[in-house]
């Protein structure tokens, strides 16, 4: 083909550049979570401008002349030097490369999409083959498929930074979609007329819809696949933790007897203030200050405090009717420890005297209710709790697990920040064998 009508330049600006458009809006929506990093608003308009204007000369090869194979084979080569300045996203706010890719994907499934559709409508029109009737159902399309994916997806997926695909799948349906489209296009030379047009569009949408469904099918699965690993990872580091701190007080407590007999004997034998004030000391720091009932209880307690101690925090302990035998011993360390140390990491930084942790542990009314409280100067707004660990990964598993321990009792867990403190609260429900009389 070639030509050199001014008419089919323009017609080419109108379908190249309200197609990147429309492409870098649907990987702007699902990154639109970058907007906290730097100099976001303006690197977004330098690559969106840059990429309208990058479609002027690649419009231009629409005059090099292509025939058979070698149209196809320029198309699709075109097709990706139009989409090219989107993946400058990668660059500016270092958007991990297969990500990116995933969201191309989903970008060019949802366009596909909606560019097929239009096409359908159009042909039950008498407006068919008019090219500016069928660009504007095109762009009419992409704005209503475009609402629906945003209240069907995009929104509930924003600020996930795992979503992606592993590099096998994504290279399988790279494949089918390339296999799909050659046999539509082949199909295409060898049966005309309007129903196999027809029939050909319904099943290529419908192939779209599949491909699409299956690649948020699969990005979910990984997701799960990858929180449960992690989850898994951090909950079985807390259980050894449990056993060795279990097996160490049991250790502890084998010598309180011995310790108490040498006080006495130390009294008796009028030792000096010195050596009693320091057997005292001995005794107060192994022997739990905490009888709740519950000895794993009383064990947790007592080392939050111990840990909250060495690191200058007061600690306060509020206990009554403590109804916690029918959480799995694991469980409870989880569901406590991972509020006592996010308060700690948080408090390390503020100054001395607001160091503060409080915890109530209140059984009432068939309910147990767990709350552990400290000071916090954040935003009320704020839902979560910050971490600077190296392993935030994992650390960032915490609330997700105490979340899930407590719906595992058929409890909920609640997150707030409100007057200066920060609240971590649990309500379970205590089955009915399990409450005292």
């Amino acid at each position: 083909m070639c030509t050199g009508e001014p008419m089919l330049y323009v017609e080419e600006l109108l379908i190249y550049v309200p197609f990147y458009m429309e492409f870098f809006l649907i990987v702007f929506l699902l990154l639109a979570h970058y907007g906290k990093k730097p100099h976001f608003r303006a690197k977004i308009a330098a690559i969106l401008s840059g990429g309208v204007l990058w479609q002027l000369p690649l419009c231009a090869l629409i005059y090099i002349p292509t025939d058979g194979a070698a149209e196809i084979a320029f198309g699709v080569f075109k097709f990706v030097l139009c989409i090219l300045p989107v993946y400058f996203l990668y660059f500016a706010f270092k958007v991990k490369f297969q990500r990116m890719t995933y969201l191309g994907i989903l970008a060019m499934l949802l366009q596909r999409w909606s560019s097929v559709f239009a096409g359908v409508v159009a042909g039950f029109t008498p407006l068919e083959g008019e090219f500016l009737f069928e660009r504007a159902v095109s762009w009419l399309s992409f704005a209503l498929m475009l609402v629906i994916v945003w209240f069907s997806y995009i929104r509930r997926v924003n600020g996930d930074e795992d979503l992606a695909i592993d590099g096998i799948t994504m290279t399988l349906f790279i494949f089918l979609a390339m296999a799909f489209e050659l046999i539509l296009v082949v199909a295409r030379n060898y049966l005309s007329g309007n129903i196999w047009s027809l029939i050909l569009s319904l099943a290529e949408l419908a192939f779209i819809v599949f491909m699409l469904y299956q690649s948020v099918r699969i990005a979910a699965l990984n997701r799960e696949r990858l929180e449960r690993s992690v989850s898994d990872a951090l909950l079985e580091k807390e259980r050894r933790q449990y056993e060795a701190l279990k097996q160490n007080m049991e250790n502890m407590r084998s010598q309180m007897h011995d310790l108490k007999y040498i006080l006495r004997a130390a009294r008796d034998g009028a030792t000096d203030a010195e050596t009693e004030q320091r057997l005292e000391h001995i005794v107060n720091f192994y022997e739990s200050a905490y009888n709740t009932g519950n000895p794993e209880l009383d064990i947790i307690l007592s080392d939050a405090a111990k840990m909250l101690e060495a690191k200058d925090i007061r600690f306060e302990c509020c206990t009554e009717n403590c109804m916690t035998g029918f959480i799995k011993s694991f469980d409870l360390y989880s569901l406590l420890g991972n509020a006592f140390d996010n308060a700690a990491e948080y408090l390390c930084g503020v100054e001395k005297e607001k160091r503060y942790v409080s915890c109530v542990i209140r059984g009432q009314g068939g309910f147990i209710y767990i709350e552990v409280s400290n000071y916090y100067s954040g935003s009320e707004a704020y839902v979560g709790m910050p971490t600077t660990k190296a392993d935030a990964a994992a650390h960032g598993f915490g609330i997700k697990n105490m979340r899930r321990i407590a719906e595992k009792y058929c409890g909920e867990l609640s997150v707030r920040a409100e007057g200066g403190a920060f609240y971590v609260s649990a309500l379970l429900p205590v089955p009915g064998d399990k409450r005292e009389q």
